[in-house]
């Protein structure tokens, strides 16, 4: 009884088998295959052409262009979405809801897409809530102060780069686990508070007045870059002094005695910047 009951499991235990394995996603999670074509759709309103490989009838979509995907899961874990907003289409309207369904997206370039700012979406609080994603590159386009707001759902965020576009003022950023920020603009601004585990930061083409802002020190900095500025007679050595773990330094316009440079192992210093004794 107990060998035919055995026996008669095999098959239907076999059959549940094959089911699962039929049931599995080609190439891509479905749900995410519709998110990247209504991406697409959204990226190329009203005419545009970018992104021909992401085709409705190919489930592969983790083999179309500028897609990443985790090798375990199938999901999406990259969008490296550079100058995919052709210039003729004009200012986009950014609706970061649209990157919800990618659960596992963990780097998201968004580079010289000309985004001007942001879609309201009614009830939703963080529409940029992603709490996978370390890496977003939101550099060369038109997003001014209120991309700020957006910032909060991003729980994991590491590595930030709001270059060339048009902040102004104090940036009040509320990110506290970023380790790197890339900040390169030609209009004078400062962040109102540095996260204080931040271990990267480039501030360059922004003529500031000051490394260490009144938000504090930064112990974990090891790396500073301050090309393109005029610091002469504004950032003093003892301000250096204060970044304790500084390690590497790009400066551009400087004027500084060689004690507050001692520590450090890299040294960049390009036009118009002297070492005083």
């Amino acid at each position: 009884m107990g060998l035919s009951l055995h026996i008669s499991i095999v098959p239907l235990i076999m059959m549940v088998v094959s089911l699962q394995v039929i049931s599995l996603p080609l190439g891509c999670l479905q749900e995410e295959r519709a998110a990247l074509l209504n991406l697409k759709d959204y990226i190329n309103y009203p005419n545009g052409t970018s992104l021909p490989s992401w085709r409705k009838g190919d489930a592969h979509c983790c083999d179309w262009e500028n897609v990443g995907c985790s090798s375990g899961t199938r999901r999406v874990t990259v969008l490296n979405l550079v100058v995919v907003r052709k210039g003729e289409l004009g200012d986009w309207y950014l609706n970061a809801s649209l990157f919800l369904p990618f659960q596992e997206l963990n780097n998201l370039v968004l580079s010289s897409n000309q985004i001007a700012g942001w879609v309201e979406n009614k009830g939703v609080s963080q529409p940029f809530k992603m709490s996978k994603l370390e890496i977003l590159d939101l550099s060369y386009n038109r997003i001014n102060n209120s991309i700020l707001s957006y910032m909060d759902g991003l729980s994991s965020l590491k590595t930030l780069d709001i270059s060339y576009n048009r902040l102004e003022g104090l940036i009040d950023l509320k990110v506290n686990e970023l380790i790197i920020i890339i900040i390169f603009m030609y209009i004078q601004n400062v962040l109102k508070e540095y996260p204080s585990n931040l271990e990267t930061l480039y501030l360059s083409g922004k003529n500031i007045t000051k490394v260490v802002a009144s938000g504090g020190a930064l112990p974990n900095l090891t790396t500073l870059g301050l090309g393109d500025n005029d610091l002469r007679g504004r950032v003093l050595g003892d301000d250096l002094r204060n970044l304790s773990s500084l390690e590497e330094l790009d400066l551009d316009g400087c004027s500084l005695d060689e004690n507050s440079l001692r520590s450090l192992e890299a040294l960049s210093i390009e036009e118009n910047c002297s070492k005083s004794s």
